[in-house]
C-alpha cells in the first residue's frame, strides 16, 4: 500500500560549489504524489534551497552511460565514470528497501542561472515499500568520496536492524568504521579536514518545507527526521597514497 521512489544526484567542483537534486513519487492508499527539490551551495551566496510538488519528470537515460535531469533552472548531465552497485538494505515484512547506486562516481555537468558548475558527482535510486513512519533505524550515516583515481561509498544504518557497508572502487567492504570526521576500512581510510553544512535540522522544516501538503496527509512522525548534511575537502588513503578528496556526507537520526 505504499511505495516511494526517490533519485539523488549531486556535484561538486573545486570550490566546493555544490548542487544536489532530488526526485520523487509517492503512494499510499489512494494518495499519488510526485515533486522535486534542489539544493545549491556557492561561497559567495552560502546555501539556497527549494521544492514543490509537481509533474516533473523524472531522470531519464541518454544512454548506459548518461543521465540527464531537468528543474525548472537547472539542467544537469551525469557521465558515468564506475560501475553501479546496489543493495537490498532492509527486508521484511513491512516491505523493503532497495538501493542503486547508479553512478558511485560520475563526471557532473549543471548549468543554472548563477552559475556553471563542473565536477565529480553521483547519482543513486531508493525504491521502497516501508512506510516512511516505521522505518526500524535510529541512525543513519551515509556519504560519498571521489578523488582523482578513486571512489568511496558509505552506508552505516542502526536500529532494531543493523548494516554497515562501503565500496571502495565498487569493491564491498564489510569492517566499515565511521567517526565525525574520519571513515575508514582495512582497505582505505578518509579523514576529512573540512565540513561547511550544507543542511541541519528535521525534514519537516528543511527539505518538506515548501511541500506542506504532503506532512498534511502523512503521519507526521514520518517527516520529524532529524539531518545533518556537510560538504567537505580531506584525504583519501588507499595503500601506501593519499589523494586530495572531495565529500559529501550526512548524518540522519529517528
Amino acid at each position: 500500500m505504499f511505495a516511494l521512489t526517490k533519485w539523488y544526484m549531486d556535484a561538486v567542483d573545486e570550490r566546493l560549489n555544490v548542487f544536489i537534486g532530488y526526485w520523487l513519487a509517492l503512494s499510499w492508499r489512494t494518495l499519488r504524489l510526485q515533486g522535486h527539490h534542489q539544493l545549491l551551495r556557492t561561497a559567495p551566496d552560502g546555501v539556497t534551497a527549494h521544492g514543490e510538488l509537481s509533474s516533473l519528470p523524472p531522470p531519464a537515460w541518454d544512454d548506459d552511460s548518461r543521465l540527464r535531469w531537468r528543474s525548472d533552472d537547472a539542467s544537469g548531465l551525469w557521465t558515468a565514470a564506475a560501475e553501479p552497485i546496489a543493495a537490498t538494505l532492509f527486508r521484511s515484512e513491512l516491505g523493503e528497501i532497495h538501493w542503486q547506486c547508479l553512478m558511485p562516481k560520475a563526471r557532473g555537468q549543471v548549468d543554472l542561472p548563477q552559475l556553471s558548475l563542473r565536477g565529480w558527482g553521483y547519482v543513486e535510486r531508493i525504491d521502497m515499500t516501508v512506510p516512511i513512519w516505521r522505518l526500524p533505524f535510529e541512525r543513519l550515516h551515509w556519504g560519498r568520496a571521489h578523488t582523482a583515481n578513486h571512489s568511496l561509498v558509505w552506508i552505516q544504518l542502526a536500529g532494531a536492524t543493523s548494516q554497515s557497508l562501503a565500496w571502495l572502487d565498487g569493491r564491498p567492504r564489510t569492517d566499515l568504521v565511521v567517526a565525525d570526521t574520519r571513515i575508514g576500512t582495512s582497505a582505505c581510510r578518509l579523514t576529512i579536514d573540512q565540513n561547511i553544512t550544507l543542511r541541519h535540522g528535521p525534514l519537516i522544516s528543511t527539505v518538506f518545507a515548501p511541500l506542506e501538503p504532503v506532512t498534511k496527509l502523512l503521519p507526521r512522525s514520518a517527516f520529524m527526521v532529524h539531518e545533518r548534511k556537510w560538504v567537505g575537502c580531506g584525504q583519501l588513503h588507499v595503500g601506501s597514497t593519499a589523494e586530495p578528496a572531495t565529500v559529501i556526507h550526512e548524518q540522519v537520526t529517528w
